[in-house]
C-alpha cells in the first residue's frame, strides 16, 4: 500500500469541507484549466493556419520547380524540352505525388477601359485540378479532351470583379512578343471557371489557359515548356527531396542543350516562410507564459495547503515520518490537483476548437489573413505533448514549496493552529 498516496487523497479539499485552502486551490485548478485550454487553442490555430496557408501556396505553385538554368525571375521564361524519361524517374520517388508541365507568359487584359497586367499559366492534361476545384466558385475546369486548342480559361474572382467579367464572357489579352521586331500579339479567351484562393499573389494576376497558346505565342514547338512542377507528400523534407531530384536531373546538359535548375518554393518566396516561422515563436511564447502562470498558482495553492496542514505534518514527523515521505504526500496532492485542472482544460479547449472547426464561428477578413475564417487543426501529438509537458513542469515547480516541510519542527507544528 502506498501510504503517502492514501494520505494525500484524504487531505484534498472536498466539496463538503470548509477550509481556507479550498477557494485558493480552486483558483489554481481554474488557472491550469484555462492555461491548458488557451495553449490547445493557440497551437490548434497556429497549426491550422500554417497548414492552410501552406496548402494554398503549394497547391497552386507546387513544392519544387525544375526550370531552365539560365532562367531569370520573370514570367517570360526560356524554354526547355519536355523529357518523358525524366518525368518517369521523378515519379518513382516515394515522396513525389505528381509532376506536371507548365508555361507562363505575361499579358495585358483590357475590358471596358479597365486594364490589368496578368500572368497566363499554360497547362495541359498532366495538370492536377484538385486545388483549383476546391477553390472554384463558379463554372468548371478546362477540358483538354480534343486536339484543338481551347480558348476557355479559368480566372480568379478578383480579376473577374475588377474587369467586370462573368462566366462565358469573352475578353482579349495582349502579349508582347519575344522578338522586339514583331508586333504585339492578341488572344481572345472565354471565361469557363472562376476561382478564389484569398492569396493576393495568386488571385491578383494568374489565369489558367491551354499551354498550346503559350507555345504558339513564343514560337515554341509542342515539346517546349517553361518547366516542371513537382508535388510532394510531405513538404517538411523539402530540402532533402530537392537534393534527390537534383541528383535525378543531374548536372549534365539536357536534351535541349541547356542545363536544368531545381528550386523549391521556399527559395523562391522566402518572405512567406519566414513569416510562417514567426508563428512558431508566438506559440512558444504563449505556452511558456501559460505554464508559468499555472505553476505560480499551483505553488500558492500548495503553500496554503501545507500551512493549513502544519499540525498534521508535525504529527506525522513525531510518528517517525521522514521529510521525503511527507514531501511526497504534498507532491501527490499537487499532482492530483494538476490532473484535475488538465482534465477540464482539455474539455474546454477541445470543445471550443471542435465548434470552430465545424461551424466557423470566428471569421476573418480574407484580404488580410488569406482565409475567411479561423482555421483549426487538432494535432493529437502536440496536444498530448502539451498535457505531458504541463504536468511535468508544474509538478516540478511544486518541489520548491514542498521544501518548506523540512523546516517544520514537530513540537512546534503540533501546537500550530
Amino acid at each position: 500500500m502506498n501510504t503517502e498516496l492514501y494520505i494525500a487523497r484524504h487531505i484534498l479539499p472536498h466539496k463538503n469541507t470548509i477550509n481556507i485552502s479550498k477557494p485558493i486551490v480552486n483558483i489554481a485548478i481554474i488557472a491550469i484549466a484555462l492555461g491548458l485550454a488557451v495553449m490547445i487553442i493557440a497551437v490548434s490555430i497556429i497549426v491550422g493556419f500554417k497548414s492552410t496557408i501552406s496548402e494554398q501556396i503549394f497547391g497552386f505553385s507546387s513544392h519544387i520547380e525544375i526550370v531552365n538554368f539560365d532562367n531569370n525571375s520573370s514570367y517570360e521564361t526560356l524554354p526547355i524540352k519536355k523529357d518523358v524519361q525524366l518525368i518517369n524517374s521523378i515519379k518513382e520517388e516515394k515522396n513525389v505525388t505528381a509532376i506536371q508541365v507548365y508555361a507562363t507568359k505575361p499579358g495585358l487584359i483590357k475590358v471596358n477601359n479597365t486594364a490589368r497586367g496578368i500572368i497566363v499559366k499554360g497547362i495541359d492534361t498532366t495538370y492536377n485540378w484538385s486545388f483549383i476545384q476546391k477553390h472554384l466558385t463558379e463554372g468548371k475546369i478546362l477540358n483538354f479532351s480534343t486536339d484543338t486548342t481551347t480558348d476557355n480559361v479559368v480566372i480568379s474572382k478578383t480579376l473577374a470583379n475588377l474587369l467586370g467579367l462573368s462566366l462565358h464572357d469573352k475578353f482579349t489579352t495582349s502579349f508582347v512578343p519575344n522578338d522586339a521586331n514583331k508586333k504585339v500579339r492578341k488572344r481572345s479567351f472565354i471565361v469557363a471557371g472562376i476561382y478564389e484562393t484569398h492569396l493576393n499573389e495568386i488571385d491578383d494576376r494568374f489565369i489558367l489557359a491551354d499551354i498550346r497558346h503559350i507555345q504558339d505565342l513564343n514560337n515554341w514547338d509542342s515539346n517546349q515548356i517553361s518547366g516542371y512542377e513537382v508535388f510532394l507528400k510531405d513538404y517538411k523534407h523539402l530540402d532533402e527531396q530537392k537534393e534527390i531530384i537534383t541528383d535525378i536531373v543531374g548536372y549534365d546538359i539536357s536534351p535541349d542543350s541547356q542545363k536544368l535548375h531545381v528550386e523549391t518554393l521556399q527559395e523562391k518566396t522566402p518572405q512567406i516562410f519566414d513569416w510562417l516561422s514567426l508563428l512558431d515563436m508566438n506559440a512558444w511564447l504563449i505556452i511558456a507564459l501559460m505554464i508559468l502562470v499555472a505553476g505560480m498558482n499551483m505553488i500558492t495553492g500548495l503553500l496554503v495547503i501545507i500551512l493549513e496542514k502544519t499540525s498534521m505534518i508535525g504529527i506525522l514527523k513525531s510518528l517517525g515520518a521522514q521529510n521525503a515521505s511527507v514531501r511526497k504526500i504534498f507532491l501527490y496532492v499537487g499532482s492530483m490537483l494538476i490532473t484535475k485542472g488538465l482534465f477540464w482544460g482539455n474539455i474546454v479547449g477541445l470543445l471550443l476548437c471542435i465548434v470552430q472547426q465545424q461551424f466557423h464561428i470566428i471569421t476573418l477578413d480574407p484580404t488580410i489573413y488569406f482565409m475567411s475564417y479561423v482555421p483549426i487543426a487538432l494535432p493529437i501529438f502536440y496536444i498530448l505533448a502539451l498535457n505531458l509537458g504541463t504536468f511535468i513542469l508544474t509538478t516540478a515547480m511544486l518541489i520548491i514549496p514542498s521544501m518548506l516541510i523540512t523546516n517544520i519542527s514537530p513540537s512546534e507544528a503540533i501546537r500550530f493552529e
